[in-house]
């Protein structure tokens, strides 16, 4: 037949090019149909598949395809060159495959097309499911285990882990599985150490105890006893392990091989949280995902199970060998890295008026995104410029020195991995305006102060008895109870004086020479009495001469100095009077008293003795003094009136002194 297509519109008609097809061969036939299916033989995997040609193609030869796919498969299987022959006049077709697992859900569809290769191909017929039936399991199970022992109950507390088994091991729906200490099977067997449709259990063993059995069972029987060791993980480690990110889902790890030969290789991870405790080992095993390599050979693994960006990951290897178990080697990886999504948390320590310590609290491993690389501390006074602080991601603690007293600081922490930082809070806190330490020295200088104030305020009030402490006063003849003291002889004439010549305490003072009047000689050589005496001319010049302080003689020759010798002031007086144009005769001497206030000052020559009567303490001891004048005897009485010193005196067996007795 020719074929061709024409189109027309308002201004004309096109044609195609002409087609000369038989109209056999261009045909589409319609889609069979799958009426049954069936295991045949039983206890085997092949199938019989029944099927029927389309409508209005049964007497028509094909060529057929059936096609196949077990549940949770991604692929279809097809199987080929499915026939029909004419010859063989029926309505259903037969045909039997094999292969199948046992226990499994499958879905079925077919197509034909004319034999021959020519024509189109049907469409898909309705999809048709059907289950294999099941066998006993068969094949062993990949176990693994993590061991506690627990000595002070002499147990091992043990968990159990493992793969699921196989499908094309499983020979249909796994019911659970089951742990022993023993294969034998009788009515006297303890009860199993766990039975469970999970992967993994937890059981507690007698300490020695090194080899438990598993198995798998289902609704047509249980699998042969696996037998599992519990080695010593006391093997050598594998001597390099390292790991890299493969995308955001999956980690590539590589390791190099033991020197000892190894028939595996257990590899094991699990993503980390802040209530993990990694130092022990202890892990949550839920979280905990693992697989086994079965060559020792193989030097590296795809993980992709369980694994997710910016969480962290700890990945850990165990050799297996013959009789024993490797150490492990561990690491940790992240697959992809961020910013944290939180930052340590400040909190202010031991705070000074220069220092301030600070610590803080690790951000939650789930909420770091990646590998802490370092903490940023910045800080700032007030009118201050923003300083800052690079430290270590293992340290915890800073203090921050240089510090203003008593002014508010504000602070805070960045955190940095190598996908991003992210800032605290800010913490602020005040300077101490002194140190705890100089509280000690405060109160020590206040303390010195105050017991300063004290004693020179008892100083003060007690003035006199200190200084007589520091500066005892020379004791005082003339103020001694001899100073008052007088003989029987004269006790009389003492009496009698009157009151106003009783002195306060006699203190000699300076020793004054001065030159006598040529007609005014006080020695007893002369006829005439001295008047300046009598009317007391010469003791107001020396009273004057005394209380100016003057100490040069009328002929302009110096006066002896004085020293002090006492603190007190002066009281009296001792005047020697020289006799006329150097006489030869001795030169009486007489007191007088004096207003000076002058210090008594210590003499070159040495001080009289204790007691000793100054009345004969004179240049020229030896010399007789002749005294027959009226005016001499009446100035000696006046002086013996203010002397009780010399009152006191007994003298006796001096013919010389007969003057002087008459007293």
């Amino acid at each position: 037949m020719i074929f061709w297509l024409s189109v027309n519109n308002a201004l004309g008609e096109v044609g195609s090019e002409p087609l000369c097809a038989d109209p056999i061969d261009l045909a589409k036939l319609d889609p069979p149909t799958i009426h049954a299916m069936q295991s045949i033989p039983e206890e085997t995997d092949c199938i019989s598949v029944m099927w029927e040609a389309g409508r209005d193609s049964e007497h028509m030869h094909q060529l057929c395809d059936l096609s196949y796919q077990a549940e949770g498969d991604q692929e279809w299987k097809l199987v080929h060159n499915i026939t029909n022959p004419t010859w063989e006049r029926q309505e259903v077709w037969r045909v039997w495959h094999c292969g199948f697992l046992f226990g499994t859900l499958y879905h079925f569809q077919m197509r034909c097309q004319r034999f021959g290769g020519a024509g189109y191909w049907s469409d898909w017929s309705p999809m048709m499911n059907f289950t294999t039936h099941e066998k006993a399991p068969s094949g062993e199970l990949d176990a693994w285990w993590k061991v506690k022992t627990r000595e002070a109950e002499a147990r091992t507390e043990v968990q159990l882990l493992w793969k699921p088994m196989k499908p094309n091991e499983a020979h249909g729906k796994i019911l659970g599985y089951m742990a022993t200490l023993s294969t034998r099977r009788h009515s006297g067997e303890p009860s199993p150490l766990c039975n469970t449709s999970e992967t993994c259990c937890t059981f507690s063993l007698p300490l020695g105890t090194q080899k438990i059995y598993l198995m798998a069972y289902n609704a047509r029987g249980s699998s042969q006893p696996t037998e599992v060791y519990l080695s010593e993980k006391k093997g050598q480690p594998v001597p390099k392990f390292q790991a890299s990110p493969h995308n955001e889902t999956s980690i590539w790890v590589f390791w190099d091989p033991p020197v000892t030969p190894a028939r595996g290789y257990i590899i094991e991870w699990h993503s980390m949280t802040s209530a993990e405790d990694s130092s022990d080992g202890n892990h949550g095993h839920n979280n905990m995902r693992w697989t086994k390599v079965q060559s020792g050979t193989v030097t590296r693994a795809l993980i992709q199970e369980n694994v997710k960006p910016f969480q962290r990951y700890n990945i850990s290897i165990y050799p297996l060998y013959r009789d024993r178990v490797g150490m492990p080697q561990c690491l940790e990886v992240y697959t992809r890295q961020k910013a944290p999504s939180d930052t340590p948390k400040l909190h202010p320590g031991s705070i000074s008026k220069s220092t301030a310590q600070l610590h803080w609290e690790p951000i939650p491993v789930e909420k770091r995104h990646g590998f802490i690389t370092n903490y940023t501390i910045f800080w700032n006074g007030t009118n201050e410029d923003l300083k800052s602080a690079v430290v270590n991601s293992s340290v915890d603690t800073f203090t921050i020195v240089g510090l203003w007293p008593s002014r508010m600081y504000r602070v805070y922490i960045m955190a940095s991995t190598v996908g991003g930082s992210t800032n605290g809070t800010i913490l602020t806190f005040y300077t101490k305006a002194i140190d705890d330490m100089d509280l000690p020295f405060v109160y020590m200088l206040i303390g010195l102060l105050l017991l300063a104030i004290i004693v020179l305020v008892i100083c003060f009030q007690k003035s006199k008895r200190m200084k007589t402490q520091f500066w005892p006063s020379v004791p005082d003849p003339a103020n001694s109870s001899l100073g008052k003291w007088a003989p029987a002889i004269l006790q009389e004439e003492i009496l009698q004086a009157p009151k106003s010549c009783e002195l306060s305490p006699v203190v000699v003072s300076a020793i004054l020479v001065i030159e006598a009047d040529e007609k005014k000689c006080l020695s007893c050589g002369k006829g005439e009495p001295a008047k300046a005496l009598e009317d007391g001319s010469m003791t107001a010049s020396l009273e004057s001469y005394m209380a100016n302080a003057e100490t040069t003689l009328p002929t302009g020759d110096p006066a002896p100095a004085s020293y002090v010798n006492s603190p007190e002031s002066v009281q009296y007086a001792k005047v020697f009077v020289d006799s006329y144009c150097s006489q030869q005769k001795a030169s009486p001497s007489f007191y007088m008293r004096s207003n000076s206030t002058q210090p008594l000052l210590s003499d070159r020559t040495p001080s009289p003795k204790p007691y000793e009567n100054l009345w004969f303490h004179s240049d020229h001891p030896n010399r007789e003094l002749d005294y027959s004048c009226q005016e001499d005897a009446v100035f000696l009485d006046r002086a013996l009136l203010d002397f009780p010193l010399l009152q006191g005196l007994k003298i006796d067996g001096d013919e010389d002194l007969s003057n002087f007795r008459k007293l």
